[in-house]
């Protein structure tokens, strides 16, 4: 009787099958999961790489729309050329490179590059529309009886080959333009005021070319 009540029976000593089968559940995953896991594409392995060609295609792409945008800029916005000559000396020299903002208006005493007889050129705006110019015996420039406040220093006279008489009035859409070396006459002296449709804009940058 000693032996009956101290071993457990067999009944105490095996779970109940329902009990069992969660057990194994928990434990064991699902082989559907399993499979499904084993089927799910790994991404850094479908991740394909890029060809050779593929690459050269995306740069030139990229050199091409930089390209177009610098055409542009230096065709809508910006111009870009190289004075010859010393017309402008010494503020501008020969051989410098001159860029200039074709998007802002000519103003009073600014240094412009214009189109004359298809020849771009440079100068200074010394009178707007509506202003009078008159220049003396002497050499004296004044606008509307006052001497303008420029850094020039060199003396203003008329262009003997000129029909231009003074006093002299610029008309509406134009500005009177002078060589900052008043002793070359190849300005507004000699062919009057320019209209403000062939001033390509003020003088934005120059970068001097030469050391002398």
């Amino acid at each position: 009787m000693s032996d009956s009540k101290t071993q457990p029976t067999q009944a105490e000593t095996t779970l109940p099958e329902k009990e069992t089968d969660v057990l194994t559940a928990e434990i064991t995953p699902d082989k559907t999961e399993q499979d499904a896991e084993k089927k799910a594409p790994n991404k850094k392995q479908t991740k394909k790489k890029k060809t050779t060609a593929q690459l050269m295609i995306g740069f030139l792409i990229k050199l091409a729309v930089i390209a177009l945008a610098v055409w542009m800029l230096f065709t809508f916005v910006l111009g870009l050329v190289i004075h010859y000559g010393n017309n402008m000396h010494p503020a501008i020299r020969d051989g410098d490179l001159i860029i200039s903002l074709q998007v802002q208006r000519p103003y009073l005493n600014a240094a412009v590059l214009y189109e004359h007889d298809g020849k771009m050129c440079l100068g200074r705006v010394v009178g707007m529309p509506g202003n009078t110019i008159d220049i003396s015996d002497e050499g004296a420039l004044t606008v509307n009886g006052t001497a303008p406040a420029e850094e020039v220093f060199y003396p203003t006279h008329r262009c003997d080959t000129s029909d231009i008489s003074y006093p002299y009035t610029v008309g509406e859409d134009q500005v009177f333009i002078l060589n900052d070396f008043r002793s070359d006459t190849n300005d507004s002296r000699m062919f009057g005021a320019v209209s403000m449709k062939d001033v390509k804009g003020p003088v934005l940058l120059m970068l001097r070319r030469r050391s002398f």
